[in-house]
């Protein structure tokens, strides 16, 4: 065969791989900017739903617009500071893709109702904290399928002190998250960390969630979660408690007069306890995601501690409302 003849072939296979688009390329007609408000594009996988576990941290990989409404009944131990009890939660967190890799995300606010069970608090409502940031698509291979996608987010302290929230300067929240598939076992995980900017007032810790989720039907997906905090530095146990009558005693100090051992607002609060350096908790969820239609997925998921120690968590119901454009 001729030289002529190679070149010839080459070339041909070359506009023929050059006229077939990537997995990932947005249709003709498709802006690169804001293309979920703009055309047809839709950025989470075939089959993936999103995880439940402590939305507040827990952020999935996919480049996505849409919204997220919250519910969540968390009951406190009887063992804790906060001596049974439980509080309320609905929240409405939101997302927007800027382009097919890049996305705004707001993951924290809400509506608090805080009934704890020790008698010197009162029950309290108030606003969370606020929390959002960017995420980018590193890695984005729907054929295999494979995601990897590194998350950096700012939690603003303007929230009640009157729910636990409003301590200290903010936290800043760095974290990766991944997904990946084979047929309908659908596997989700993160690594990030809580970084306090006022360590006094603020614990810092890493966090860590595994999802496995397996397609029993169309319309049902059952999963398992599984999610810890390991705390590499505690506050100084400065934050102040509202007392029922309103005085106010520093939170360490609570914890002295109470005999009880320092313990963290689990992924609600971050409270500032003294002492808290090595300290794990992990636990463990399950529940169903519904897939209504590929814009609107139900959930509803019970969480467990797994480890002996729970800090405030003795067992936590939740509902999510998931819709996607």
């Amino acid at each position: 065969m001729s030289k002529m003849s190679l070149f010839r072939i080459a070339a041909v296979a070359l506009t023929v791989l050059g006229s077939v688009p990537s997995a990932r390329a947005l249709p003709p007609e498709c802006p690169l900017l804001l293309p979920d408000f703009r055309c047809g594009r839709h950025g989470r996988y075939e089959g993936f739903v999103p995880p439940m576990m402590h939305p507040y941290l827990f952020e999935d990989p996919f480049i996505t617009t849409g919204l997220n409404a919250v519910g969540i009944w968390h009951e406190f131990p009887g063992n804790s500071i906060l001596d049974d009890g439980h509080l309320w939660v609905a929240a409405l967190q939101a997302r927007v893709a800027l382009t097919d890799r890049v996305a705004l995300i707001a993951t924290k606010d809400g509506w608090v109702d805080f009934e704890p069970g020790l008698h010197l608090l009162d029950n309290r409502r108030g606003s969370a904290d606020i929390g959002g940031g960017i995420k980018v698509a590193a890695i984005d291979m729907p054929e295999v399928p494979f995601i990897l996608t590194p998350a950096l987010r700012f939690e603003f302290t303007q929230g009640s002190q009157d729910v636990l929230q409003g301590n200290g300067d903010g936290q800043i929240i760095p974290s990766i998250s991944a997904a990946w598939g084979l047929g309908n076992l659908h596997l989700m995980g993160d690594l990030g960390m809580d970084i306090a900017l006022d360590p006094d007032a603020n614990s810092t810790y890493l966090f860590y969630h595994l999802h496995v989720d397996y397609a029993l039907h169309r319309f049902l997906v059952p999963f398992v979660e599984v999610g810890g905090f390991t705390y590499t530095d505690g506050g100084d146990g400065s934050t102040k408690v509202r007392l029922r009558g309103g005085s106010e005693v520093p939170l360490g100090v609570a914890q002295a007069l109470l005999n009880e051992d320092p313990e963290e607002g689990y992924d609600y609060a971050n409270l500032g306890s003294q002492s808290m350096s090595g300290h794990t908790v992990v636990a463990g969820s399950v529940g169903v995601r519904v897939p209504v239609t590929k814009h609107l997925i139900l959930g509803a998921a019970w969480e467990y501690p797994l480890t002996p120690s729970r800090d405030v968590l003795s067992q936590r119901a939740s509902a999510h409302v998931t819709f996607e454009f």
